[in-house]
């Protein structure tokens, strides 16, 4: 019985690891799409980011070191605004949807990030492989999986307004804020002519990040 009770408080003394960063306390912060979490690393202070969505990738985003955890989350903090600024900077603009398109790098995060459904990245997905072709309304009913096209292309929207959310697209205020608006995030019409069935085709940026990661 006595090895017993030295067994008992041998294991009561034991000290489980600080899951994290470090042996030590752990600091968490938002910022942005961002979750950061701060703590102590081989004698350092290191802040970390990942993905505040819930999202496929939960893979380390960006990290910087300071003097203290709040101080190495200040770093990290002005690191991504100055990422943000450089990315937005970058951004071009395409005529023939009248918007502003992200850089492949914003489209690659927020694919990875945002949860889309599965009929929604197949739309991507055949688009991507139709390339500066695009897809008519039909084509992309059919890579959806859907018994209506209008149903397709409201589904294609709300991807554009969920990717437009993720990246901090400003959409158009109005009563044309509405399926146009948001799959001009994605892409452009192959005419300009109104009133014709929709024949869409892809942004290069996000045909190129589509190939990447879906």
């Amino acid at each position: 019985m006595e090895n017993d009770l030295v067994k008992t408080k041998a294991k009561k003394s034991r000290k489980t690891p600080a899951a994290g960063i470090g042996a030590g306390p752990i600091v968490v912060a938002e910022y942005g799409n961002y979750k950061i979490r701060a703590g102590q690393l081989n004698g350092e202070f290191v802040a970390r980011a990942f993905p505040k969505h819930s999202a496929k990738s939960q893979g380390l985003m960006a990290e910087a070191k300071g003097t203290s955890e709040a101080d190495a989350i200040e770093t990290l903090k002005s690191l991504l605004s100055e990422r943000e600024t450089n990315r937005t900077a970058a951004r071009r603009w395409e005529a023939r949807s009248e918007s502003s398109v992200a850089t492949q790098e914003e489209f690659l995060e927020a694919l990875r990030q945002t949860n889309l459904s599965a009929s929604q990245q197949s739309m991507l997905k055949a688009h991507a492989l139709a390339g500066e072709d695009g897809l008519v309304a039909v084509s992309i009913m059919n890579a959806g999986g859907y018994k209506s096209q209008d149903a397709a292309i409201k589904a294609l929207a709300k991807a554009g307004m969920l990717l437009a959310d993720f990246i901090g697209l400003d959409l158009s205020e109005g009563e044309n804020n509405g399926p146009e608006t948001a799959l001009s995030v994605l892409g452009y019409r192959s005419t300009a002519e109104t009133g014709v069935p929709l024949h869409l085709i892809l942004h290069e940026e996000l045909r190129e990040a589509v190939w990447q990661t879906l």
